[in-house]
């Protein structure tokens, strides 16, 4: 098979709804669903259960002994949280210490990288918001890819055939990432909805496959387009990776904060009940009483798992979708079956 004919090494991004291949319910827990609803829907699950176990006999709000040690065991679990906690601040604090010569080297790098956006998409001075500094990054990018459709029309048939399939295919991705970005904050799961589709990899890919299988077939303008695009197809994806890197460091620290609101307060609450569910039973309460104490007592020292369970989830997803994002190679595997299928130029 001749390079001209050999398929990429993977197709261009279907979208996580397809490659999660799962209903609305499931991509809204893994990514989209806000995670402080997401908690209290699986708070209710164990407050719920909770209660078939009691009705079922398995717990026995009656003796003072079987909360007691439930409890406790809870509690127990809850401590390795502090060193959690302690773990995530240490990991973001770590991208925040450095001397005077190390804050001064990533001003001029950052200030390299905002000239070298201005010189590749023209626009002065680059955005300072990070989604309108992508918007622009996308739009240079896909005026570039119509731009080369546009001097390749006198080209050979293959040539334009090839051409034209790239920007049919990545024409729409472009204008429907132009749309969202404009709409949207960063800080919003939006931006990275739009930062996880977008493959550059393999647009960078099949670039690269055009310009060495028909360099000899190629005008003067359309290596000089094919060029640019290389150029801001690495733009984009450094753009990608700062942003990621910038939201999940954030996405950390918020699950910091809260897993201190949450388990700060639990602990005390669980030690109470230790300490006093034997003088409440003394109290000879209505029945139910105790039903709702034992299952609130349950609930409430399982809401720090569920925190860590659900913001984890959410970002060990984002992580593991773009973990293999090499700018030019294409070695992305989907979520949560890994399956690379091939696209074929002719």
């Amino acid at each position: 098979m001749s390079d001209e004919d050999a398929p990429t090494a993977s197709q261009p991004d279907a979208g996580l709804a397809e490659r999660l291949e799962a209903g609305e319910l499931v991509r809204w827990i893994y990514l989209y669903g806000d995670r402080r609803r997401l908690s209290a829907i699986l708070l209710a699950a164990v407050f719920g259960v909770s209660l078939l176990l009691i009705r079922a006999g398995l717990i026995t709000p009656a003796e003072a002994g079987d909360v007691t040690t439930l409890s406790g065991a809870l509690i127990g679990g809850m401590l390795p949280f502090i060193t959690v906690v302690l773990a995530i601040n240490q990991l973001i604090l770590s991208e925040e210490f450095g001397s005077t010569g190390a804050f001064f080297q990533r001003l001029e790098e950052t200030r390299e990288y905002r000239h070298r956006i201005e010189d590749h998409t023209g626009y002065r001075p680059s955005p300072a918001e990070p989604s309108e500094f992508l918007r622009v990054l996308i739009e240079a990018k896909r005026k570039t890819a119509l731009g080369l459709q546009n001097v390749c029309r006198d080209a050979p048939s293959d040539v334009r055939s090839r051409i034209n399939s790239f920007v049919s295919q990545t024409d729409p991705k472009d204008r429907d990432a132009i749309e969202t970005l404009g709409a949207a904050q960063f800080g919003s799961f939006t931006v990275i909805s739009v930062i996880l589709h977008y493959n550059d990899p393999w647009q960078l890919q099949v670039v690269r496959q055009l310009r060495e299988a028909h360099r000899a077939d190629l005008s003067e303008a359309a290596d000089g387009q094919l060029e640019r695009l290389e150029e801001l197809l690495g733009d984009i994806h450094i753009a990608r990776q700062y942003f990621k890197s910038v939201y999940m460091q954030q996405e950390l620290a918020d699950l910091s904060k809260i897993l201190l609101y949450v388990g700060f307060p639990t602990l005390l609450g669980g030690a109470f009940v230790i300490i006093a569910y034997g003088n409440l039973l003394a109290l000879g309460l209505h029945p139910y009483v105790y039903v709702l104490v034992v299952s609130a007592t349950i609930t409430a020292l399982f809401s720090p798992f569920a925190v860590l369970l659900l913001y984890v989830l959410r970002i060990a997803t984002i992580a593991r979708r773009t973990a293999a994002d090499f700018g030019p190679f294409v070695l992305q595997q989907e979520l949560p079956k890994e399956e690379t299928e091939t696209l074929e130029f002719s």
